[in-house]
């Protein structure tokens, strides 16, 4: 295996527009994680929260256009009705108005989490992510794989649904120099640890597989589809955190073939 496949993409672009490009049923994974809305630069994209969910209807409605029908989407979502997202919003958009089967529910503990400097909130010190499939017939989930990738996160290895990674993960099992650092662009996303896609995609697909990322940030699912062996497709419109992303995954690549 040399790191690389053919078909990889990496798109500096409008994620709907870009999106309506694509062959249908053309992914047989999705693992994302969709910008805040406020506090970050897509305040000033969005004149409301409102607009904000009909703009997450698009993007999610493509995304399930794209999806094979064998295929398993992984929404990760905060919740936050302060700064950024409701995650349920989201979640009832995806299942009651598009339809999407909601096969399971992630708990991501971030057991490190810094304690919130107010009086007015509990410390957040999770987040979820949402299995959505058009359907959860033929569903065969590699728990084998996830756990020997990453059997710190789990409990026993019987892979359940909450996931222990620190939210600051340093991991840097993929290679040295890879772990969490300048992985959030100036729209407020894709900041998750290796971890988390590494054990999504671990669960959901095989090698040679189409994995996408259509909120690419720095590119932690490339660059755990490149150690995975399978194929991926980015969509970024932040041109630093675009240009970040492809120096990574580049270098892990040239890293991979080296050592």
């Amino acid at each position: 295996m040399n790191g690389t496949q053919k078909n990889d993409m990496l798109i500096k672009g409008d994620i709907i527009e870009e999106l309506s490009k694509m062959e249908s049923e053309s992914v047989d994974c999705i693992v994302t994680s969709p910008p805040y809305w406020k506090g970050f630069a897509y305040e000033a994209y969005f004149n409301s929260y409102a607009q904000y969910l009909r703009w997450s209807t698009k993007w999610m409605r493509e995304c399930k256009r794209v999806l094979k029908h064998s295929g398993t989407f992984y929404l990760n979502v905060i919740n936050d009705s302060e700064i950024t997202v409701r995650a349920f919003d989201l979640m009832n958009i995806a299942t009651e108005e598009l339809m999407y089967k909601l096969h399971d529910t992630i708990i991501w503990y971030r057991y490190n989490q810094q304690p919130a400097n107010t009086t007015r909130q509990l410390t957040n010190q999770c987040e979820y992510v949402f299995m959505l499939r058009h359907t959860s017939d033929g569903v065969n989930l590699n728990k084998t794989l996830a756990y020997e990738l990453n059997p710190h996160i789990f409990k026993t290895k019987n892979v359940g649904n909450v996931w222990e990674i620190p939210f600051n993960s340093g991991k840097k099992s993929a290679t040295s120099g890879f772990g969490r650092k300048e992985t959030k662009s100036k729209y407020g996303h894709s900041g998750f640890p290796l971890e988390l896609p590494e054990t999504c995609i671990a669960l959901s697909t095989n090698e040679g597989d189409v994995v996408m990322d259509p909120f690419m940030g720095t590119g932690q699912t490339g660059i755990i589809c490149k150690k995975l062996d399978r194929e991926f497709i980015g969509i970024e419109l932040d041109g630093n955190a675009y240009d970040i992303s492809k120096d990574r995954i580049e270098n892990y690549v040239i890293q991979r073939v080296l050592f």
